[in-house]
């Protein structure tokens, strides 16, 4: 029996994939069945995976075959003004992958990166998620496995089949199975034809699965399955994965400071008012509500900050500043909601503070944002 462990987050355990995959094995090659493990965290990114260590501590077990590594669906995440963008994979994915694959091989196992796909209302990104997987399977010498191109594949040809549950990203249960079956070949190096539409197996808990009981796992119309299996073989069999020529940048430029006039303590000193968009949007939190309160000390200013979003929820912090030649910059604790330290920096124009802000989330994700902050109408 080979083991095989997965490290990821709910793409993962949503459906309990892994026991898809093994009921895959067991209908197809009884004579290898496959034992599948997870540490599986929802949101969590393979950064946040090798800081807490449960992860590396698992690998470090040994006797695993392949070791799955998932990245969280949007590469760490990017939020510009509040919308969310597909993170940079060197600045979180890449750097964490490079680490965990060493632990894999030097117990002998191997990585095999399990792909994943773009978002319902954003097909055109799978072009970057397919580049970074690619490459960094390449770069390494790991195994891969290109569930994401067999999605858009499936969306392309049939857009009507929901690969999707509800909330546009996750998968459903044909979105599982497609996903397992690509897996399974990609492990087997066969296809996975001729599998049953309805697998069981046991179900994920929300801490791990439940190995007391089976239940139905996936069901699906034979004609589906067939379909899938057929999709999902040819992808993963394919000698190449196949080329996306996509070039449309991953986000919008990131917001920078315009050119400002001269910054003096005396002239900062006082109430200001005004917006700030870095929190998410999709969430009615951008743009929020600023509000600055600074006072003069000698050469140093000081003050609070207090961010009013339109949900009723807020945070008030102290302020922690300084000059750096014309932008002024200072930052506060949003221990709340970003969990991390808000860097904000700005320069002064027609009367106005003009700013950028930015942050980087206990996941790696990184926010990047604007400002503007006005003295309140005498």
């Amino acid at each position: 029996m080979s083991r095989v462990l997965f490290i990821g987050n709910s793409y993962t355990f949503q459906n309990s994939l892994p026991k898809v995959l093994e009921a895959f094995a067991q209908a197809l090659v009884p004579e290898a069945p496959l034992q599948t493990e997870g540490v599986l965290v929802g949101g969590a990114t393979l950064r946040s995976h090798q800081a807490h260590g449960v992860a590396s501590q698992r690998i470090r077990e040994g006797g695993w075959r392949y070791v799955v590594l998932q990245e969280q669906s949007m590469l760490g995440g990017l939020r510009i003004d509040g919308v969310a963008y597909l993170g940079l994979p060197e600045d979180s994915f890449f750097p964490a992958a490079r680490q965990l694959a060493a632990q894999i091989t030097a117990v002998g196992s191997r990585p095999l990166f399990y792909m994943t796909w773009s978002r319902k209302e954003n097909l055109a990104a799978q072009g970057h998620l397919t580049r970074a997987y690619a490459r960094i399977a390449a770069e390494l010498g790991a195994a891969l496995s290109p569930v994401g191109v067999a999605w858009e594949r499936v969306r392309r040809e049939r857009p009507e089949l929901e690969l999707y549950a509800e909330d546009g990203h996750h998968p459903g249960p044909a979105g599982t199975y497609l996903s397992a079956c690509v897996l399974f070949a990609s492990i087997y190096k066969r296809p996975c034809t001729g599998a049953p539409s309805t697998l069981t197996g046991t179900p994920w808990t929300g801490s791990g699965f439940d190995a007391s009981r089976a239940v139905k796992l996936v069901s699906l119309p034979d004609d589906t399955a067939r379909y899938l299996q057929r999709v999902g073989s040819e992808v993963a069999l394919a000698e190449h994965p196949p080329e996306n020529t996509d070039t449309a940048p991953a986000h919008p430029p990131l917001p920078s400071l315009p050119v400002g006039a001269p910054l003096r303590l005396e002239q900062l000193a006082g109430e200001w008012s005004g917006s700030l968009s870095l929190y998410p949007s999709d969430m009615g939190m951008a743009p929020a509500a600023l509000r600055l309160s600074l006072e003069a000390q000698g050469t140093e200013l000081s003050g609070r900050v207090r961010v009013l979003f339109r949900n009723g929820r807020s945070i008030e912090a102290p302020l922690t500043s300084r000059l750096e030649g014309d932008p002024l910059s200072f930052s506060f604790e949003d221990a709340a909601l970003l969990e991390s330290t808000v860097q904000l920096r700005a320069v002064l124009k027609d009367g106005a503070l003009h700013g950028i802000a930015q942050a980087q989330d206990p996941q790696g994700g990184r926010w990047r944002g604007s400002w503007t902050a006005r003295r309140p109408s005498p």
